[in-house]
């Protein structure tokens, strides 16, 4: 069968969007025309052999959950009703992914299913974090306002990841080309130097024996490289997801000197966050921890706001479970975190601590990268020396005994 995509016109005079499978257009026509629609145009979907293939690469971005949320509050404020704000939403989404998704849960709605159930069936795309705000809103009849902290809350995440990930961009392409530019110097250019040295009887240098050694190596070893690293990292990356290693490696991090700061302020700065909005929402304490623990991606921050939860439901104060994990939480966040609960503003308390970590965050990211800069250069350097000092000793002692 084949695949067609049409637009519409249904029995309430609506205009539609949507897909039918039949053996031919004519069949297809003849099968919405029963159900009642008046055909605007119909056209078949190219390249569904390659649909499977495609779906691997197919996700939903941060940028499109955001245009979501968005799209949600402003339409939900109008007085739009929730099925048709749905329909409007996927009808605006360039990513197909998503617009399938938009459409099963519209689909949902329109059967009865409240809208946390019927974004509760794809949780691969919606975080639980959000899931439970938004049956929050429902339940208490204010979703529009409970998404208007969700959308806060997307949008100064976005931010500050985007910012962490674009202060790694610049380092990440000089080292890339740094290693082509070497590379490339030890496989074609050095070979035709070296052979030139080896033709007299001059005792090497050893840097220039090392160089030598090199190229040698990558010259005849060079294709093994691309498949054993390939191994090693998918090893890595998998013990890395374990549980155990990913323990190890994300306290590791936290050891590194200038990475630990950064990964605090980060860390902190998505936690207080996210507990400002769940309880700005009117989520109970306990369960807004249980909520948050899957925000931070440090293990230890997960495991410790994990841990706090039983705490918390005994009756002991969020600033007292901060001070037992000194090393995760400094001292002005359990600070914060207590004259909030004493003065019965946690969540406004939060928002600004929140908020002086993202500032923080911030400016730490931008003197990082202006460390990073000289020390790249430095090693450009250190490089591009070593390669001149293996060619041009030998040739001033070569120079010296003639």
């Amino acid at each position: 069968m084949l695949t067609f995509s049409y637009n519409a016109l249904d029995k309430f005079n609506s205009y539609v969007k949507g897909t039918i499978s039949a053996d031919n257009v004519k069949k297809a026509t003849i099968l919405l025309e029963k159900e009642g629609f008046i055909i605007v145009n119909i056209n078949q979907q190219k390249g569904k052999s390659f649909s499977k293939f495609n779906k691997l690469f197919e996700s939903v971005s941060r940028v499109d959950q955001m245009f979501f949320t968005r799209h949600l509050y402003t339409m939900l404020e109008s007085g739009m009703p929730l099925d048709q704000v749905i329909k409007v939403t996927a009808e605006q989404t360039t990513n197909p992914t998503f617009r399938q998704i938009l459409d099963s849960v519209h689909d949902r709605l329109v059967r009865g299913q409240t809208l946390h159930s019927a974004l509760n069936e794809h949780k691969k795309h919606f975080s639980q974090l959000f899931i439970n705000l938004v049956k929050v809103g429902e339940m208490s009849g204010k979703l529009d306002k409970v998404l208007e902290h969700v959308l806060e809350q997307q949008e100064k995440d976005y931010d500050l990841i985007t910012r962490a990930r674009g202060a790694m961009v610049y380092p990440a392409i000089i080292i890339v080309a740094l290693f082509a530019m070497v590379t490339m110097m030890m496989v074609f250019v050095i070979p035709k130097v070296t052979g030139i040295l080896t033709e007299y009887d001059v005792e090497l240098p050893i840097a220039t024996r090392v160089l030598i050694w090199l190229s040698n190596f990558l010259i005849h070893y060079g294709f093994l490289l691309v498949p054993v690293l390939a191994v090693l990292i998918a090893l890595f990356i998998r013990w890395t997801r374990s549980p155990k290693g990913k323990a190890k490696w994300d306290g590791f991090l936290l050891k590194i000197p200038r990475l630990k700061t950064i990964l605090i302020e980060f860390n902190l700065a998505r936690i207080s966050r996210a507990l400002s909005t769940l309880l700005s929402s009117g989520v109970q304490l306990d369960q807004s921890l249980e909520l948050a623990s899957g925000v931070p991606g440090n293990y230890l921050y997960q495991d410790s706001l994990r841990s706090g939860i039983k705490f918390i439901q005994r009756g002991i104060p969020l600033a007292e479970v901060l001070k037992g994990y000194p090393k995760l939480y400094p001292s002005i966040a359990s600070r914060m975190t207590e004259v909030g609960e004493r003065t019965g503003k946690l969540e406004h308390m939060l928002q600004r601590l929140a908020t002086y970590y993202e500032k923080s965050v911030s400016n730490t990211i931008t003197n990082l990268a202006s460390v990073i800069e000289p020390v790249l250069l430095l090693s450009i350097g250190f490089s591009v020396g070593f390669v001149a000092i293996a060619i041009l000793t030998p040739i001033w002692k070569f120079s010296a005994t003639i």
